[in-house]
């Protein structure tokens, strides 16, 4: 079944009781290597690495070549897709967002153009890119999720975002729609656990303390945008952990403390799994505009040491969109959405440990 049918199959059947089509990507889980360092896992194992502006980087085409994806120049040296009867992926020289089946996914560090080639890092390749291929050396470890985390954005007196034209607070936005997807949950027979199920303020530190006392096996935390006023910005972006020696996608330039390991890094290529399917899954349910699989540093993101990822489910500044936001309906749809996307990946995990 290729990918397209598959969404369409998802999509076509109640939240988290779809039946899971075939798995094409079987990953696993591991910490991540330091530059210059050996894999902790083979993504990039053997495949000849070209330091360019002190970044660690492998060439594009002999890496996908491995995972039997063919080379179509879009633009000789400069944009390329590589593609198989799972995959079309496509880079651009000096960009950071790449284009996987569609969805939006932001790198760390740019692709680069060298001698006619195009490079990507191996943190990117190792973190990202080669746990969302096919491959079975990705298993050994991978953890079927049994008990959640459930995690309602702000809360007390942090209100978060604001629409006050809608009279929308997301606190309480939050909040409804993480019962909402804990009730879809406990019918499945996950363990749920809300870090806070009234309008209550928990720090940010607590509530990665509730997943790690919990032994969560995944910590979701459901949040909405805001900008400027004035601005139109609208869509649905998806954050996980930025990996070791990279940037954050808001990040410009590479500071000391990006160098630190944090608890969450130990599931980096788990991160990258749980976050692209999650992201996926909100697309397609939601038909919004696609901001990116992104990476932060987030409190939240950084201490929990399960596979984890941050929703920005749309913007609350946008009029337009915080209309639906407001709806129950339209946050029931969310709720399936993440839902969803959690099945799914639970599916990939059962599949890597058969």
């Amino acid at each position: 079944m290729d990918a397209g049918r598959c969404r369409a199959a998802f999509r076509s059947r109640p939240a988290v009781r779809r039946v899971v089509c075939a798995v094409a990507l079987v990953v696993g889980f591991a910490a991540l290597a330091g530059p210059g360092a050996k894999a902790a896992f083979p993504a990039t194992e053997g495949q000849p690495i070209v330091t360019i502006g002190g970044i660690n980087r492998i060439d594009a085409e002999p890496f996908f070549a491995r995972y039997g994806l063919q080379l179509k120049w879009l633009e000789p040296g400069r944009r390329a897709q590589f593609h198989s009867e799972w995959t079309q992926l496509e880079i651009e020289a000096d960009k950071r967002d790449v284009s996987y089946n569609g969805s939006r996914l932001f790198l760390g560090d740019a692709v680069a153009a060298s001698g006619g080639k195009l490079l990507i890092s191996r943190v990117d390749l190792e973190s990202l890119i080669g746990p969302l291929l096919r491959s079975s050396t990705y298993a050994a470890t991978a953890r079927e999720p049994r008990t959640i985390v459930l995690d309602a954005g702000h809360g007390g007196r942090d209100t978060g975002t604001r629409n006050p034209n809608l009279k929308l607070d997301e606190k309480g936005l939050t909040l409804d729609v993480t019962k909402r997807l804990a009730a879809l949950l406990e019918r499945e027979g996950y363990r749920v656990i809300l870090t806070r199920s009234d309008d209550t303020y928990v720090a940010l530190e607590e509530r990665a303390a509730v997943a790690d006392k919990a032994k969560a096996d995944l910590f979701i935390s459901i949040h909405f945008n805001a900008v400027a006023p004035g601005s139109q910005a609208q869509g649905t972006e998806t954050y996980v952990l930025t990996p070791r020696y990279q940037r954050s996608t808001s990040s410009a330039e590479l500071d000391d403390s990006d160098k630190i390991a944090q608890p969450g890094n130990v599931a980096d290529p788990w991160n990258a799994i749980l976050g692209y399917q999650i992201h996926r899954q909100l697309l397609d349910e939601l038909g919004s505009r696609d901001r990116g699989l992104k990476r932060a540093r987030f409190v939240v993101l950084r201490l929990v040491s399960c596979p984890a990822v941050l929703v920005e489910a749309g913007y609350l500044s946008n009029d337009a969109e915080g209309r639906k936001i407001g709806s129950a309906a339209y946050r029931q749809k969310i709720a399936e959405a993440l839902a969803t996307g959690i099945a799914r990946y639970a599916a990939q995990v059962r599949a890597a440990r058969s």
